[in-house]
């Protein structure tokens, strides 16, 4: 298993980090009024908040920080890496269009439901079984003749055979009941979200706890694969 490096454990933490102080500060310096459980968080870099950059620095580094951390997982299958970076892309642009007094641009709407699809769909994604060749067996193409320097031999040719991965052997993180259980939960939330917008009283609550799962999970798994990756290298060597 490819080790993960460590500057990926750094970007991983940096995401719930960077999450927490960007709403709260940027909470925290609006006037009466502003009521974090009903209004959303892409609220607070609206046209017309104050200290908006805030917010909209730390929307821009945490979609970063979910792309770094994409590319750090290499233990994790390609296409579950690629579509976390894709959430990660998508939060940039969500910082890059905040959303005006009167509406939500389209692009700013659109960013946000790729981003939140993207983060809550790759830990099932990195978790579905893979095919991988078990064995090789000859078959027979014809009766039997000799081949020259072979006599008495049939021709014959190796096809494979395709089983899937022994998934009791991954990392926790990676088996399929808790990659689905991870990705259900996440989903979720976002639909819970989505009914809340834009009339619905726990707006706010929706979009934070579906935002902090989603950058809680990256770190967990990269601190689990962190754990094992620097482990086995070591026990590779003591039985050596």
């Amino acid at each position: 298993m490819p080790a993960v490096p460590w500057w990926a454990v750094f970007s991983a933490a940096a995401l719930p980090v960077l999450l927490v102080i960007g709403w709260t500060v940027a909470a925290v310096r609006q006037p009466p009024g502003y009521d974090p459980w009903g209004d959303t968080v892409s609220s607070l870099s609206s046209y017309g908040m104050l200290d908006r950059q805030i917010l909209i620095g730390c929307l821009a580094g945490l979609g970063v920080a979910h792309l770094v951390t994409a590319i750090g997982l290499r233990p994790v299958r390609t296409a579950a890496r690629l579509v976390y970076g894709l959430g990660g892309v998508a939060t940039v642009l969500v910082a890059a269009v905040p959303k005006t007094d009167a509406q939500t641009p389209r692009a700013h709407g659109v960013s946000a439901v790729v981003a939140f699809v993207a983060l809550a769909a790759w830990p099932v994604v990195a978790a579905l079984p893979l095919l991988r060749p078990a064995r090789t067996r000859r078959r027979q193409l014809g009766p039997r003749h000799d081949r020259p320097g072979e006599p008495g031999h049939p021709p014959a040719d190796r096809t494979a055979t395709w089983a899937a991965d022994r998934t009791a052997d991954r990392p926790w993180v990676l088996r399929p009941a808790v990659g689905t259980a991870v990705s259900l939960v996440m989903l979720g939330l976002g639909l819970w979200l989505a009914l809340q917008l834009p009339d619905g009283g726990w707006a706010g609550l929706a979009e934070r706890l579906t935002a902090g799962t989603e950058a809680l999970w990256p770190l967990i798994v990269v601190l689990t694969l962190f754990r094992r990756t620097r482990r086995r290298p070591a026990t590779a060597r003591r039985s050596a």
